[in-house]
């Protein structure tokens, strides 16, 4: 893997304050002022001055993945069809976050129950805003789009979510996956 350009600031400068000059003159890159603007979208750097930027320690960086997870979760539910959390997302909710699980700390994966007739809508619509249904990826999120002739939900802590009845068999038939999960239901 080459080096990048954050590489190539923090290497130079660490955490002390540098300018738009600084790092044109350390890579030569002629768009360095929209290069250290991305930096700070993605909380990488952050602007201490007019042309002056520095490095964020790991300890100050926002965890980007969580900001990815939550923007998912929105398109999710603002989406004007009818949907439910169903599968470990389900459990997640039904256990007020204390069951959760995942294939790796990278990887968010969103179960979500949907009328049939509405999948290859939810399919466009997800492709729209980029987010993958495929189950391919292993970093970002991921939806599982589960498909039904009717969405039976409630409503637990403002989410769309499977009845319990649903969760508690769920859990029922997959004790490896979920093991002790029963116990941890909240509502």
């Amino acid at each position: 893997m080459g080096l990048t350009y954050f590489d190539a600031i923090i290497s130079r400068f660490g955490e002390n304050e540098f300018s738009v000059k600084d790092l044109a003159n350390l890579t030569g890159n002629s768009r360095s002022s929209k290069l250290l603007s991305e930096m700070k979208m993605r909380g990488i750097v952050e602007r201490v001055g007019r042309g002056k930027y520095r490095v964020l320690s790991i300890s100050e960086r926002s965890d980007r993945r969580l900001i990815e997870w939550e923007r998912i979760r929105m398109l999710i539910i603002k989406a004007p069809w009818k949907k439910a959390w169903a599968g470990s997302t389900a459990v997640e909710i039904w256990t007020d976050g204390k069951y959760k699980v995942s294939p790796n700390l990278y990887l968010k994966v969103f179960h979500l129950l949907i009328n049939k007739s509405e999948l290859e809508e939810w399919k466009r619509y997800l492709t729209r805003f980029g987010v993958s249904f495929s189950g391919k990826k292993r970093v970002g999120a991921c939806v599982v789009l589960e498909s039904s002739p009717n969405v039976d939900l409630v409503t637990v802590a403002g989410e769309p979510v499977i009845p319990k009845d649903d969760v508690l068999r769920l859990i029922r038939s997959h004790p490896g996956l979920y093991a002790g999960a029963e116990d941890l239901i909240e509502y």
